[in-house]
């Protein structure tokens, strides 16, 4: 017989998956950066200020999400989800616009590049069961 699971064990589960991501994030950042530094300098920071973006802006709007138990109130759940998104999307447009005003020399190629490449890497990590729930901390 299975024991019944906490109420809020599902946030839990939720809120460490959504750790384990930026996480993951933050890794493929740092580790693309390394692999772009030792080619060149302005690639390795351009490609670190990308992967920063997607990072931060995620972070962002993962502890705007997971601030409160969603089977409380769901309607401001969606709420929440909604407006986090515009802010998300507001809030890494200002980074880039502050990356390419202020970081001279830039590296387009690699800032945009590692910025996709991180931002799809949640999805490769889940492909991949990188990020099982079994997974111990």
């Amino acid at each position: 017989m299975q024991t019944p699971m906490p109420k809020n064990q599902p946030l839990l589960d939720s809120r460490q998956q959504a750790v384990r991501l930026i996480r993951s994030q933050l890794l493929a950042t740092l580790v693309l950066s390394l692999m772009l530094l030792a080619y060149d300098r302005t690639a390795g920071y351009s490609a670190l200020t990308g992967g920063m973006i997607a990072s931060i802006a995620n972070a962002w709007f993962a502890l705007k999400v997971f601030r409160f138990d969603r089977y409380e109130q769901p309607g401001l759940l969606l709420g929440v989800f909604y407006t986090g998104e515009v802010i998300k999307f507001i809030l890494t447009g200002a980074m880039f616009i502050v990356a390419f005003v202020m970081i001279k020399p830039i590296n387009v190629v690699a800032l945009l590049s590692i910025y996709f490449l991180v931002q799809i890497t949640p999805a490769l990590a889940n492909s991949q069961g990188w990020l099982d729930k079994d997974e111990k901390q």
